[in-house]
Order: structure tokens, then sequence, then C-alpha cells
């Protein structure tokens, strides 16, 4: 956004307007989805968001293949959380896949695939005047000649949605007991609502059966999950003192072309 080593120390101190970008990678074909998200694009905190992505990313990558592994990290928030079991149990249970297997790095080994995109991304951008959130877009779209990188927007659901998945599962699952000790996780269309673990690779599998019966048969509630409709939510608007900010302080470094796309003059509502 600045265009001078001055304006770079004027700026360095604020709190410009934030760009967030969550990655999907099929290894298979060497293609990334990478979310760019501006700041009033975000659920907040808990595993809707994430998991919404993930729906989004699956849907789109997916060619029909019916086994799904799956790497990610230990954040408890976004990925290692009892809803991202519910959501794997339920892929299967729909008909999403025959099997899936999640895998969790060890922590210490953070490092992945979709981080040496993101290194691809982040080298452009450093290179790059930005002055708003398309901008962003095209450096995704720039930063690998091979065409790895693809981004994908929100744009007021047009894009993508988000989803309720937790509210939705909570109702048919339960918790899996010690959860944060295990590091894989094993579901399969031939053990419905059963999720097979192990604390280390080539150890000891146990099963946890996490499908809640109470007075349906399991065979009910499964067509019931089957033909689940996730309600959609919507971010929430900017906070009016988010906005202003924003207008006062950051809208000066922007070129005049994008200021009122990056740092528009503030709007009052009655809900503040």
């Amino acid at each position: 956004m600045p265009h001078s080593d001055q304006q770079i120390g004027k700026v360095y101190y604020l709190s410009a307007r934030k760009v967030h970008l969550f990655g999907i990678q099929d290894e298979a074909v060497r293609e990334q989805i990478n979310y760019v998200l501006d700041e009033n694009e975000l659920l907040g905190k808990g595993p809707n968001g994430t998991l919404s992505l993930v729906f989004d990313g699956i849907k789109q990558l997916n060619k029909g293949e019916k086994h799904l592994k799956v790497t990610c990290d230990n954040a408890g928030g976004q990925n290692k959380n009892n809803t991202t079991l519910w959501f794997y149990l339920y892929l299967v249970i729909a008909g999403y896949y025959e099997s899936i297997e999640l895998n969790f790095m060890v922590p210490g080994h953070t490092k992945f695939k979709c981080d040496g995109s993101f290194g691809l991304i982040k080298r452009l951008y450093r290179n790059t005047t930005v002055d708003c959130v398309d901008h962003v877009v095209e450096v995704v779209k720039r930063s690998s000649i091979a065409g790895l990188n693809k981004p994908r927007r929100y744009n007021g659901n047009e894009g993508f949605q988000y989803y309720d998945i937790l509210s939705s599962l909570a109702a048919y699952f339960k918790k899996l007991p010690g959860m944060q000790k295990f590091q894989h996780f094993l579901f399969t269309s031939a053990n419905p609502g059963v999720v097979k673990v192990q604390e280390v690779t080539n150890g000891p599998f146990q099963e946890f059966k996490l499908l809640k019966t109470s007075k349906l048969e399991a065979s009910k509630v499964m067509e019931k999950i089957k033909a689940l409709s996730f309600p959609v939510l919507t971010p929430p608007p900017m906070k009016h003192e988010r906005q202003e900010y924003l207008y006062n302080y950051i809208r000066p470094f922007v070129r005049d072309e994008f200021k009122d796309i990056t740092c528009p003059r503030p709007i009052y509502t009655g809900d503040e």
C-alpha cells in the first residue's frame, strides 16, 4: 500500500485493512485454492468458518474420488476439534467419500505443501503495490507460473457460502474423549458413525462410536444426516469504530482511485 520508505515508516505502527488467506491444496494435481478473505468476510472464532471453506474446497477439487486423505495443522479452534470429526463423519454418511483419513502434523513440524504455495504469494506480494483486496487476488493469480495458486473470493455469498455446521451436527454426534492426544483418524462408510484413532503412526487403533442414536434407530438417524441442509451464515458487518480508523488513518496511504474501495466513509447503522 505505501509507496516510499518514509510512508512505510509511518504506516508500520498502524493497523491497515486486513486480508486473510486460507489454502486448500490437492497434491495429486498440484492445485491450491486460496480463499482471499477481506476482514469483513470472516465469521469470527469457531470451526464453522474453516469447515465451510473445506466443504467448498472439496466440492471444487473433487473429481469423483471416493477416498480422501487430509493433512492439517493442530490449531484447535480451526482444525483439531470435535466439530471437524463430526464433519468428516457426515461426509462419509452422506456419500461424499467411502473413506477419509485425517492426519494432524506432529507439533514442531508445522510446515507442509500449503506453506510452500503461500511462500510464492508472499514473495510477489512484498514487491507489489497493493491498494485493495482485488490487488491481492491478482497477486495470487500471478504468484506461480504453472498456475498452482488459484484465488477464490466470498463476494457476499456469490463465491461460496458459510454454514452453521457445528449446531447442525451437534444434534447427531457426541464428543471424542481425549481427542487432543490422537494424531490420526479414520472414517469409513463400512462403519458409519464410528471413528478409528491412533496416537502415533503404525500404533494400535482404537474405535469410538460418536453417533447419537437416542430413541431413534441408527439407520433413521443416518437418513436424517444424509438429508441435512446446513443453515447459511453471514459474516457480521465491520464495526463502526474500525471503519472510522481505516478512514482516518489508513486512507491517506491508499492511492486516490482506491480510497473509496478500501477505506470508504463510515456507514452508521442502528445496531451499534
